[in-house]
């Protein structure tokens, strides 16, 4: 793993309205790391990712203001190709959003809106994104079938794969496991794991113990404002704030 930033957030604040949703949030986030985001709900974590995609601003009418530096380009300045910016980044909300249509067809959708159009090569990946999701060995009989008769869980890594189709740098994920049953939450967890060589992960987890078994930094954040980060060892063993301390330790949240 580098310690290069693949991603830094300076001073960013989100706004809604007259609602702050963050304050002066800096992060700087390691090229190859898995990075978690754990804080109480309203803490305005899901803003983070969704501001990291511009969907914040595209859909939500949030207005930003900082900078969010993708390999030192910032992604809040003028004129940047989103589309481009979103086959960088890739986003997995919590609940599953699996296209309608069969599970061949939520792989390639994308990558034919990026111009992939040969149908080896699309079946070539469609192979390689569910393999990389651990997910092939379960539905590579069924792939021209209904993507909406997997499991939660199974939905769940083909949206993961989904992502990964589009070959992307950073990988964010806003609580991926919620509502899933541990074996699926175990293999998500290790895909990322496997994974961590090729995209760097940034998770958004009310699990701390989630955070605590998976991640390499975690940062913690209060109301719209971040309280501390660090290695993770430290954070859920030695947090130089009390709150922190009282957040790991579920006195709160």
């Amino acid at each position: 793993m580098t310690t290069e930033p693949k991603l830094d957030i300076v001073s960013l604040n989100i706004r809604y309205g007259e609602k702050a949703a963050l304050r002066n949030l800096s992060l700087s986030i390691p090229s190859g790391s898995i990075y978690a985001v754990i804080g109480p709900s309203g803490s305005g974590k899901t803003s983070l990712l969704r501001s990291i995609t511009l969907l914040s601003v595209e859909l939500d009418q949030a207005r930003l203001s900082g900078k969010i530096l993708l390999d030192g380009r910032d992604v809040l300045a003028a004129g940047v190709d989103r589309a481009t910016l979103r086959r960088k980044v890739g986003l997995v909300m919590a609940t599953p959003q699996p296209l309608p249509g069969s599970i061949h067809h939520n792989l390639t959708f994308g990558p034919r809106l990026a111009g992939q159009t040969q149908r080896q090569e699309l079946d070539a990946l469609v192979e390689a994104a569910l393999r990389s999701a651990d997910l092939w060995a379960e539905v590579k009989e069924r792939l021209n079938g209904p993507a909406s008769a997997l499991s939660g869980g199974q939905q769940q890594r083909l949206c993961i794969a989904r992502a990964i189709a589009l070959s992307p740098e950073v990988i964010l994920l806003d609580e991926p496991c919620s509502g899933l049953d541990p074996i699926s939450t175990a293999k998500i967890e290790e895909m990322m794991r496997a994974l961590q060589t090729r995209f760097t992960w940034v998770i958004v987890t009310n699990n701390t113990k989630q955070a605590a078994r998976v991640s390499d930094r975690t940062a913690f954040v209060l109301s719209g404002e971040l309280i501390e980060d660090g290695p993770t060892s430290r954070i859920f063993t030695t947090p130089t704030d009390p709150r922190t301390t009282g957040y790991v330790e579920g006195r709160f949240g």
